[in-house]
């Protein structure tokens, strides 16, 4: 038995696009991330949506009005409250400065699902050499512990069902007592009803 490739053609060419199409999509599939949805590279970067249906939204980031406790912060949040993995909320601030590479500093406070961890969420940041220096911050939220160094402050605290970790860029610095009060407004702006 013989085979007319050149008769066949159509239907050997239409077979190997399929196995190829199929190969390509498995091998461009997302792989499963194993590790905590703060940690480089596994925060998805979205488009703004302010109401994605998510039990927090824009309304629940501090206001401009709040957030000038910080003393550095313009204008209001660009917010973003579409769900990932157990992040559930970010508010981006400017600080009217610029970070150590030259681009425009920012304030960004990351709100995640804390009602399965509880106090306990923040754990996997003690005694990672990437957030080094790790402190208690008595007196705000159930708790709140703060890595880093004077001025280049991060700040992780947990309250109730929920917890954030706030970082910034800014080259100048920026104080504890003004990280905690931004963190004060964050507490205070998550008790808000998001609609």
């Amino acid at each position: 038995m013989s085979l007319n490739l050149d008769r066949e053609k159509p239907a050997w060419v239409a077979v190997s696009v399929a196995i190829a199409v199929a190969l390509l999509a498995v091998a461009c599939a997302p792989t499963p991330v194993d590790e905590a949805p703060w940690k480089g590279g596994s925060v998805e970067v979205v488009t703004a949506a302010p109401d994605a249906g998510g039990p927090l939204s824009f309304r629940n980031c501090p206001t401009a009005a709040e957030a000038a406790a910080l003393g550095v912060i313009r204008g209001e949040p660009d917010a973003n409250a579409v769900p990932f993995k157990n992040m559930l909320l970010s508010c981006t601030y400017d600080l009217g400065g610029l970070d150590r590479q030259g681009a425009p500093a920012r304030m960004t406070i990351l709100v995640f699902d804390a009602a399965e961890d509880g106090v306990h969420l923040w754990d996997s940041v003690l005694g990672d050499p990437a957030f080094p220096n790790p402190f208690d911050v008595p007196g705000l939220g159930d708790r709140a512990l703060a890595t880093g160094t004077p001025g280049s402050y991060d700040l992780w605290v947990v309250k109730g069902k929920y917890g954030f970790h706030m970082l910034h860029t800014s080259a100048a610095g920026i104080s504890m007592e003004q990280m905690t009060a931004l963190a004060q407004a964050t507490l205070a702006g998550l008790e808000r009803p998001p609609r």
